[in-house]
């Protein structure tokens, strides 16, 4: 009895995978056999996909492996609501097995299905595009360009480079089984761009399906990207410099004190001597601030009897352009001021401009020291 349940077990699952293909070889075809295509991505999941056009009905799909019962997709990919792939977990991809698949769909004129389709998913597989690219170069310009396996069985994998100068038109393409390419020599004033897709070598699988290439790594000198970044430091350097000139401006009208610095005020120097009549009441010598001490060095050292002069009468009016000064009536007075006679008889200074009162006091000085000095050296003849 022991015997003929296990020569049933083992009997039962061939019977079943018979009955299946004696099943499906018996209905009505309305498909092309190729019409399903399975891939399995980077050995993480896989997609079996068909095509579908308007008026068809929905597909359903049913696979199994061999010797083991057919099951219905559990997770469709749709799209405009109609059945367009079934997604597969890693979990349910098992690799060096026969993959049967077939889809069928239901309209009022009968069903329509598919011829039985079966893969090698080891032959299926697509790897993704390699990743972390960089690039070495030594000093004898030779250049070395490594990646990152996009598999945990890296020794299943192949790869194809492309690259190409800023100076070609063509890729240069090559094929490694190692995760590294060199170039012998290469010139450092042109920039090099490098690609890199993988594919299952022969010793895992036997496809033609490579991944899709790899973000580029660049090296060499890019004169378009040198001119570019020049023209952008202009750029930053013109906006820095009117911005800077824009907050000086409107420091400026803001800032009385910065603006009394930079922009100084011109004098005006009619001004100057409104203090001279304002405050010190015309006063010369209060107005400069000049030491009593001072002014008594200035005093004569000698004495000298008063000389009368009697003159032929003149205009009432003094020109105030004479130099010196002179005696009249037994009175000084000072050129700069105009006399006249008032009612008692006494001759009263007319008062004038501050600049030509300066302008005469300067000649008055001039006058007495040379005066003086003539003084001196008559006494001193004298005296020898």
């Amino acid at each position: 009895m022991a015997s003929q349940y296990s020569l049933k077990g083992q009997v039962l699952p061939e019977m079943m995978y018979l009955i299946w293909l004696i099943v499906l070889s018996n209905v009505t075809l309305g498909m092309q056999s190729n019409d399903v295509n399975c891939i399995v991505y980077n050995e993480e999941f896989m997609e079996c996909t068909w095509s579908h056009s308007e008026g068809k009905p929905n597909y359903t799909l049913y696979h199994w492996y061999y010797s083991k019962p057919g099951k219905e997709c559990g997770n469709y990919i749709q799209q405009d609501g109609y059945n367009v792939g079934c997604n597969f977990s890693y979990n349910e991809v098992s690799q060096f097995q026969d993959f049967h698949v077939y889809i069928n769909g239901s309209t009022e004129s009968g069903n329509l299905t598919s011829h039985v389709q079966t893969f090698q998913l080891q032959n299926q597989v697509k790897p993704n595009p390699p990743g972390n690219l960089a690039v070495n170069v030594t000093t004898k310009n030779e250049l070395f360009l490594s990646w990152d396996a996009p598999m945990k069985l890296s020794r299943c994998l192949m790869y194809g480079v492309r690259y190409r100068s800023n100076k070609d038109t063509e890729w240069q393409k090559a094929t490694v089984n190692v995760q590294m390419f060199n170039l012998a020599s290469v010139d450092p004033e042109k920039l090099y761009t490098f690609q890199v897709q993988s594919k299952i070598n022969d010793y895992c699988g036997t496809t033609n399906l490579w991944s899709e290439w790899s973000l580029h790594v660049q090296w060499g000198r890019n004169e378009t990207q040198i001119e570019n970044s020049k023209e952008g430091l202009h750029t930053i350097i013109t906006v820095i410099s009117l911005l800077g000139l824009i907050v000086l401006v409107f420091t400026l009208m803001r800032s009385e004190r910065l603006k009394v610095i930079i922009i100084p005020k011109i004098p005006n120097p009619g001004r100057s001597f409104d203090p001279l009549f304002d405050n010190h009441n015309g006063n010369f010598q209060d107005w400069l601030g000049v030491p009593k001490d001072t002014l008594e060095g200035f005093k004569s050292i000698y004495h000298e009897n008063v000389c009368i002069v009697s003159e032929s009468p003149s205009d009432s009016t003094e020109n105030g352009d004479h130099e010196g000064s002179y005696e009249q009536l037994g009175r000084t007075a000072i050129i700069g001021k105009e006399s006249t006679p008032d009612n008692k008889g006494e001759i009263q200074p007319k008062n004038t401009s501050p600049a030509t009162l300066f302008s005469d006091i300067a000649v008055f000085v001039e006058s007495s020291r040379s005066s003086l000095r003539k003084r001196v050296g008559n006494r001193i003849d004298s005296a020898h």
